[in-house]
């Protein structure tokens, strides 16, 4: 595995722990006590943070689905009458940012987040953190000039809406209570109240900056209540279900706001009084409302720019930030221990050959956990289109409604681009999330797992509410329960048990899990509340059983359309024909449900169609449920799943071996011909994934074959990673060229994976050795590991110095980043990669 061999050691005692068949009586001195103890301090530690993924900086409360109280920013440069065109507020790759990033983040601390703006020069630092409780916390917000010559000002704009819920007659609300009568006008206090939150106060102070001012004008007053010299407030009320419109409804405001101006003043307006008319007032003399604008525009001539904290205070807390010199001791304790917790567990030095790649990797896993999110909202299903023929050209779900709603909490591939939970992502983040906190993993897990219906399905794309869904093509938001993604939260469940039960003789069930904790640095509750991970396990486990019935049902490959022409293949006939499978959803173009969208298959797709990969995921799913099994003592389920993997293996040889080509391939009918049987091979990620996944016996003579595929430049190997299609390929780079030869972390580090359990020799020092196959074969094990390694490292790395970002894929030619930028998913994967440079 490439988890640390000291950390990973701890997890695998962790989760033996957590699963054990028997806790003695002993271990515990109230079960229930345990339980709440664990679900209190997680849902408090968790209660707080930028959950609002899509957003550049947003706070709402985790499980407050309720009356949560809402928090936005957003900024422009206000020295232009067009400036409304650069208004920031969602993530995305249009606002051409220089930067973007979670320079330091942890959920349960806070963090520090950096943004480069030129087109509003503007470098912006935002911290969050929290206080010992979690109640409470505070935002602090710094603005400098990229340029002080250009004379720009930055108008920052802060939204927060406290929900009303269903009941509008009910106590929730958020009033603004000194209503500019204090000494500084620009200091705000607001009290708010919700019926899930209880009690707080909103307070927003100035700590230096100069508003902005113009000496050659008499007044920039341009009409009353458009002032940009100080603080302007507007409360409204807007419907819970609008509030993610807050830009939207700002933009509005303000052009009604202008075109008033232009109506009583004229459009000459002097070029001094623009940063004023761009002001927003209360034209529409609205009430005070529930959601309130606090626009505060600052005069960015100066190096030093500008400062202000907003803190929020639970009025039940005995911790309320009450200064800012307590606040500061907040942000600076967050950011220390951020940094311990960091080296605790990744221990990556910065040294003369390592350049600043410890920052690189705080940056690239800090932005992984920043674009965690919580969503609640109704998912957008069709349940009644069925899936035919027909599909093959386009697939049209006409028959959705929406239903909920459901809760998810989850992390993002991408804040600009993708910013909702993905069933194919998901596994990936978690094989780096839990290196990081393993309690912070599993509640991400069994969020996903809660939304497994009745039937055993659970969406490929969770877009939960119309601002998850306000980021999404309409063609795109429609789920449906026969499309199916590979299961990768499986996949990590699976890596960590397989390696469990290699281990369990060796590391027994007896070890002190609290020892190793503070051996290791590792801040665990679960380490000491064993049984409700046993109890929850129970409860999930039904859950898990549906979802393995319903994906093997729903995919399920049509085997018949084969008998007859192969009746006389004695390899034929040893296939297992109840264990073959498909992606159902496929159209001519696109493979949507294997994940690898526009990947090579047969030209001419048949109902017949056997896809190697879908086999492969299976094979991993029932080796992932069969692991469980053996876990929690369940010794039928065990023998039933093992017996289910060992088919899938077996029929990964004798029917997708192609010994043409020496690797798996696809299987359809040849539809040219006499509707025989061909195998459809193209090499390339598809070819790998019974070796990636660990599915070929580790004694297997295949292993060469795939050993050369992987190593061969003209193929799959580059300077910067796998290719995901051989370069020899007709389809290589061609069409929309999404996985047709693009670089992805994920299936590359499945691969390195993959030769470290088949090769454990290729680590250095490593106790354990193969003897099951030649020097040769070793060999090129070990070359190819230490080179796709360092390719990979050096590849993003190297992108990351030369443009802040790490990529959705990389090119194969040049190696440059593409796709979605700041692609802090499975991308992040680096980070568990690079940690055994020293290895």
């Amino acid at each position: 595995m490439l988890f640390g061999a000291s950390n990973f050691t701890v997890l695998l005692v962790l989760i033996a722990s957590c699963f054990a068949k028997k806790t003695t009586q002993e271990s515990f001195t109230s079960k229930e006590t345990l339980e709440q103890t664990f679900e209190q301090g997680t849902n408090s530690e968790l209660l707080w943070a930028p959950y609002r993924s899509n957003c550049y900086f947003g706070i709402r409360p985790r499980f407050v689905d309720g009356t949560p109280f809402i928090f936005g920013l957003m900024w422009f440069d206000t020295t232009k009458f067009d400036s409304m065109t650069r208004l920031r507020h969602f993530v995305s790759d249009e606002d051409h940012l220089e930067r973007f990033t979670w320079e330091a983040y942890d959920p349960r601390l806070g963090g520090r987040e950096n943004i480069i703006d030129p087109e509003n020069n503007l470098n912006l630092t935002i911290h969050f953190a929290k206080t010992h409780d979690d109640q409470n916390w505070i935002v602090r917000v710094n603005g400098k000039p990229l340029d002080p010559t250009l004379n720009t000002t930055t108008s920052v704009i802060l939204y927060m809406n406290q929900n009303i819920g269903k009941d509008p007659e009910g106590p929730s609300r958020l009033m603004h209570i000194n209503n500019g009568n204090t000494q500084d006008e620009n200091t705000f206090e607001f009290t708010g109240i919700s019926e899930d939150l209880g009690k707080y106060e909103v307070l927003i102070n100035d700590n230096y900056g100069n508003y902005y001012t113009n000496d050659t004008l008499d007044s920039i007053e341009v009409v009353p209540g458009c002032n940009a010299s100080r603080s302007s407030h507007v409360g409204l009320t807007i419907p819970d279900t609008e509030v993610w419109r807050a830009r939207d409804i700002f933009q509005s405001l303000l052009t009604d706001s202008i075109k008033d101006i232009v109506k009583e003043l004229g459009e000459t307006i002097d070029s001094g009084l623009v940063p004023s008319v761009l002001t927003l007032r209360n034209l529409h003399e609205f009430d005070q409302g529930n959601f309130h604008y606090i626009q505060k525009t600052f005069d960015m001539r100066e190096e030093k720019g500008f400062e202000f904290d907003v803190v929020y205070n639970n009025m039940d807390s005995t911790q309320t930030i009450d200064s800012g010199k307590q606040a500061t001791k907040l942000i600076n304790d967050a950011i220390y221990e951020i940094n311990v917790r960091f080296d605790n567990h990744f221990d990556i030095e910065d040294t003369e050959n390592t350049g600043d790649k410890r920052k690189f990797a705080m940056e690239v896993l800090g932005n992984l956990l920043g674009g965690i999110g919580y969503f609640h909202g109704t998912q957008v299903i069709d349940r009644e289109t069925v899936l035919d023929e027909d599909q093959f050209e386009s697939i049209k779900f006409e028959h959705f409604k929406e239903e909920g709603p459901y809760s998810l909490f989850t992390s993002v591939p991408s804040r600009g681009f993708f910013p909702r939970g993905f069933y194919w992502d998901e596994g990936f983040h978690l094989l780096q999330i839990m290196e990081y906190d393993f309690d912070l993993a599993f509640q991400i897990a069994v969020s996903w797992f809660n939304l497994i219906d009745e039937n055993g399905w659970v969406a490929r794309e969770v877009i939960l509410g119309p601002e998850a869904r306000s980021k999404v093509p309409q063609e795109f938001t429609i789920q449906s329960p026969q499309i199916a993604n590979p299961p990768t939260l499986l996949l990590a469940l699976s890596e960590m048990l397989t390696k469990l039960i290699e281990n369990e003789n060796e590391l027994g069930f007896s070890h002190s899990v609290v020892d190793a904790e503070q051996e290791e640095g590792i801040s665990s509750q679960l380490g000491s509340n064993f049984e409700y991970i046993i109890k929850y396990s129970k409860i999930i486990y039904p859950r898990l059983q549906s979802h393995f019935k319903w994906f093997t049902e729903t995919q399920k490959g049509l085997i018949e359309e084969y008998l007859e022409d192969m009746e006389d293949d004695e390899q034929f006939q040893e296939v297992h024909q109840n264990f073959v499978y498909r992606w159902l959803g496929r159209t001519v173009t696109h493979c949507l449900p294997s994940g690898l969208d526009d990947y090579p298959r047969a030209e001419i797709p048949d109902v017949a169609e056997l896809n190697v990969d879908a086999l492969a995921w299976v094979g991993t799913m029932a080796r992932s449920m069969k692991n469980i099994a053996h876990i929690l003592g369940l010794e039928k389920d065990e023998l039933q799943y093992a017996e289910t993997e060992r088919k899938i293996v077996e029929n990964l040889d004798l029917l997708h071996w192609d010994s043409k080509t020496g690797t798996y391939c696809d299987v359809t009918l040849d539809a040219e011909g006499d509707d025989e049987m061909q195998r459809v091979c193209h090499e390339g990620y598809v070819s790998l994934l019974p070796f990636a996944l660990k599915l070929m016996p580790r004694n297997s003579p295949k292993l060469k074959n795939l050993l050369t595929l992987m190593s061969d430049p003209e193929k799959l190997f580059s300077p910067f990673g796998l290719r995901s299609l051989s370069k020899q390929d007709e389809h290589f780079g061609a069409g929309e060229n999404y996985w047709r030869g693009k670089i992805w972390m994920n299936i590359n580090y499945l691969c390195l994976d993959a030769i470290q359990y088949y090769f454990p020799e290729v680590i250095a020092g490593s106790p354990e050795t193969s003897e099951l196959h030649d020097k040769e074969v070793s060999n090129m094990a070990k070359k190819l590991y230490n080179t796709l390694r360092e390719n990979l490292i050096n590849n993003v790395y190297g992108n990351w110095k030369e443009t802040n970002y790490v990529y959705e894929n990389y090119d194969p030619v040049d190696g440059h980043g593409t796709g979605s930028v700041q692609f802090t998913g499975w991308t992040s994967l680096i980070v568990n990669i690079l940690r055994h440079q020293g290895l």
